[in-house]
């Protein structure tokens, strides 16, 4: 049902989970050069790329359940839930992608992060604006049950 609400905001975290492959989220820079660090696994360099697994699993995650959850239109309940999830899951990646700073002790160089880093916080206010409007729907739902 696109016509919800609730809908165009779970479309919109699907959105911005798939860009998120592309842009980088961090930018590794030592004396001689700079390295953007993205979540697809050819776009950065492989000796910065293995720590970036578990962000991936987690966004690919999100892609995978926010385009499920946009399809369970007929159970709210389980609707809503699992939009609280996708919100908790992109906390998970903006945790993991600042964590991603500090555990490459054996690389020296300065570490600076870029504009994909904080579109996990953007999808954390999608998806709780369509956890808001799940409810809100669930319970005109059942206000029009009592009045029957």
């Amino acid at each position: 049902m696109i016509q919800r609400i609730q809908t165009l905001f779970l479309l919109a975290v699907t959105i911005v989970a798939s860009v998120m492959f592309f842009i980088p989220f961090q930018t590794f820079v030592n004396s001689e050069n700079s390295f953007p660090i993205c979540l697809m696994p050819g776009c950065s360099s492989e000796i910065l790329n293995n720590n970036t697994y578990y962000p991936m699993i987690l966004n690919l995650l999100v892609v995978i359940l926010s385009i499920a959850t946009i399809f369970l239109f007929k159970n709210r309940v389980l609707q809503y839930k699992l939009s609280n999830v996708l919100a908790l899951l992109n906390v998970f990646i903006v945790g993991l992608f600042f964590l991603l700073a500090y555990v490459k002790p054996d690389l020296i160089g300065m570490v600076t992060f870029s504009f994909g880093a904080f579109l996990p916080s953007i999808n954390v206010i999608f998806a709780l604006f369509a956890a808001h409007f799940i409810k809100k729907d669930e319970q005109l739902v059942r206000s029009a049950d009592r009045i029957r």
